[in-house]
């Protein structure tokens, strides 16, 4: 009864944002002012997958997108196909397992220590910045963060896995971790490896045991996987293993900042929760007098956190969602063995978090603000909706990726983007040869595009994709000169452009008219109507 308590009440909390903030509107680092564009890419791969029908293989502006595999996708593809298409359907799934396992948060602490430090963990997670930003968002940390939940609640439950509802409870959150973040889902089974090396052995589960939860998590996750291996093997292994995990997992991808990894995440964590920083600091003692005498508590949530820490520090790419696992982890921490929990204070600690949270919801635009408002960042986003609305079927060529994909979650008839890149595309460790399946074409490509698609089709046919929907999706120019060329050559299409390129633009067929600030469209002067009614909303 109190798990769902504290879920509904988080789920509400929630639904409020999901609904009020548009689809990738928030910045995940706050510091850096990166946005959730991600959340674009996989709202669209969920719409394509509704209403296509095809449940296995991921798409995106019409390849396959494998680069994590599609749990969140299924989820919101399935919310999506029962309520129509829109921000809300898309984002129900990662609100409500958010929600679940706060509830779960709640249980874990209060058998720890008492009701009142199962409060002090859900408020600590609910106004804590990173988990509040990113829960409601159809993107892969909120359901990554809920399955780790889930999966260690059931061992903290039972740290033998001896009951079945433990062993499978835990299995199955471990592969739907899997399922939905490929490599980062196996750290529960990390986090159970070091507690069974640190624990008493009648406080731990047989090494069978063991093997056996392993073991069931990797069968019941590995159905996707071998299909895609077989069905789609050039693609899924160039993708997903070389690039995904090879690339930016091992590699030295390029970075969104210049700090050391354990700068980058301590600062970000820091300005992001001072508060959840502080009381976590509040706990060591106690903690540690805990963990000298071993006591099972202790040294799972020390795994816990030892092995996220691990992994922040060690996969190569930095990125400030990676901290959300650990939010959960600091919050059981703080509520099982902070002084300010324990019955004498914990009221009062109780009553400091509710003021905290409104102090949070009152500064939305600070990196530690709750952000619940209407609106959006991404100042295109308005400007593109009412474009959807006006019902052109011209296509449409967005500069510089200038909405972080957001059209692509739009009801157009025909989207493409084009980029100014001095140099080719990054391919290798990093990148997918695109430009080799035509999927990327240079502007004199594009020009000439009728003779070059017949060569684009067979090498996507080459790699499994028997489609020529994914041609010429992205057009790379050299220069801003070149965009000027591409707008001239192409008077039937629409641009948003950014208003730096104004100049290399002006003597083009098309009518500039102003979109925001920085951006401004131009709108062809042949008018070319929809097909058909705009089959969901242009208000994403």
């Amino acid at each position: 009864m109190a798990l769902c308590a504290v879920a509904l009440l988080a789920l509400a909390c929630l639904l409020i944002r999901a609904a009020r903030v548009g689809l990738a509107g928030d910045y995940v680092d706050p510091i850096s002012k990166i946005t959730a564009q991600d959340e674009a890419l996989y709202s669209h791969s969920a719409i394509v997958m509704a209403r296509d029908g095809d449940w296995m293989t991921p798409r995106f502006m019409g390849r396959f997108a494998l680069y994590k595999p599609p749990m969140l996708i299924w989820g919101a593809a399935l919310s999506t196909k029962i309520l129509g298409v829109s921000r809300i359907a898309l984002r129900l799934p990662s609100s409500i397992v958010s929600a679940l396992a706060l509830g779960l948060l709640f249980l874990w602490a209060a058998e720890l220590a008492g009701w009142q430090a199962g409060v002090i963990a859900a408020a600590l997670v609910l106004s804590n910045h990173l988990w509040f930003t990113l829960a409601p968002l159809c993107m892969t940390d909120a359901f990554l963060v809920a399955f780790y939940a889930a999966a260690l609640y059931a061992l903290f439950w039972d740290p033998w896995l001896e009951s079945r509802g433990a062993l499978w409870g835990f299995s199955a959150s471990v592969a739907a971790a899997i399922l939905t973040k490929g490599i980062a889902g196996i750290l529960p089974l990390g986090v159970l490896g070091l507690y069974w090396l640190a624990a008493r052995r009648k406080e731990r589960a047989t090494f069978w045991r063991v093997c056996m939860a392993a073991g069931l998590a990797f069968a019941l996750a590995s159905p996707w996987f071998l299909y895609e291996f077989v069905v789609h093997n050039r693609w899924f292994w160039t993708e997903h293993i070389a690039v995904e995990i090879l690339g930016y997992g091992a590699g030295a991808p390029p970075q969104t900042s210049r700090e050391n990894q354990a700068a980058f995440y301590f600062m970000r964590l820091a300005v992001t929760d001072p508060l959840l920083v502080a009381c976590a600091f509040s706990a060591i003692p106690a903690f540690l007098a805990d963990l000298r005498q071993r006591t099972s508590a202790s040294l799972l949530v020390a795994a816990w956190i030892v092995v996220m820490v691990a992994a922040v520090l060690g996969w190569q790419y930095r990125n400030a969602s990676y901290l959300l696992p650990l939010v959960p982890a600091l919050a059981i921490f703080t509520a099982g063995w902070s002084p300010f929990a324990t019955p004498r204070y914990a009221r009062w600690m109780i009553v400091g978090l509710a003021a905290a949270f409104v102090i949070k919801a009152s500064g939305p635009s600070l990196p530690w603000g709750l952000n619940a408002q209407e609106g959006t960042v991404q100042a295109a986003a308005p400007a593109l909706s009412g474009y959807c609305e006006q019902g052109r079927g011209n296509p449409l060529i967005v500069v510089d990726f200038a909405d972080d994909l957001y059209a692509s979650t739009l009801p157009l008839e025909r989207l493409r983007y084009a980029a100014v890149v001095p140099v080719a595309l990054p391919s290798g460790p990093y990148g997918m040869p695109f430009p080799e399946m035509g999927i990327s074409v240079t502007v004199q490509q594009f020009n000439d595009l009728e003779r070059e698609a017949p060569v684009f089709r067979a090498r996507l046919l080459e790699w499994g994709l028997n489609s020529d929907a994914p041609v010429a999706t992205l057009i790379t120019a050299r220069s801003p000169a070149e965009i000027g060329e591409l707008a001239a050559a192409h008077p039937e299409s629409d641009f948003l452009v950014p208003a730096v390129y104004v100049d290399a633009v002006h003597a083009v067929p098309q009518v500039q008219v102003a979109a925001t600030a920085r951006h401004f469209f131009l709108l062809s002067r042949m008018v070319v109507p929809r097909r058909s009614p705009a089959a969901w909303t242009c208000r994403m």
